[in-house]
C-alpha cells in the first residue's frame, strides 16, 4: 500500500501546482479588470477620413487591447475565455471612446472568432 501511495504523490503535487498556477492567472486578470488597466494609443499622426489610417488606428487599438489583457500563453480553456472577454471589452470600449463612424463600422464588420464550448 505504501508503494501505491508513493506513486500518486508526484501526481498530486503536480495537480496542486497546476491548480495554484491557474488560480494565480485568474487573479491577475481579475485584478487588471478591477484596477482599470489602460493603455494610451496616440493617433494624432492619422487622418481618420482616410480608410488606410482608420485601419492603422484599429490595428493599434487591437494591439493595445491585447497588452492590457495580458495575453497568457495557456491551454486552459477558462483562461482563454477570460482573456477573450477582456480583449473584446477593451477593444469595444476603445472604439467607442474614439467615436468615429468609420472606425466603429470597421469594428462591427470584423469577424469574431469564438472558442467552441463542450456540449
Amino acid at each position: 500500500m505504501l508503494m501505491h501511495q508513493s506513486r500518486l504523490t508526484p501526481v498530486r503535487v503536480v495537480g496542486v501546482a497546476l491548480a495554484i498556477a491557474a488560480a494565480t492567472l485568474i487573479a491577475d486578470i481579475a485584478a487588471a479588470k478591477e484596477q482599470g488597466a489602460a493603455a494610451v494609443v496616440n493617433y494624432s499622426d492619422l487622418d481618420l477620413s482616410q480608410s488606410a489610417d482608420t485601419a492603422r488606428l484599429y490595428a493599434r487599438l487591437k494591439y493595445a487591447s491585447q497588452k492590457v489583457c495580458n495575453s497568457y500563453d495557456t491551454r486552459v480553456l477558462r483562461m482563454q475565455r477570460l482573456h477573450e472577454a477582456c480583449f473584446d471589452a477593451a477593444l469595444s470600449d476603445a472604439v467607442a471612446k474614439v467615436n468615429d463612424a468609420k472606425l466603429s463600422s470597421l469594428h462591427a464588420s470584423e469577424p469574431k472568432i469564438r472558442l467552441a464550448r463542450r456540449s
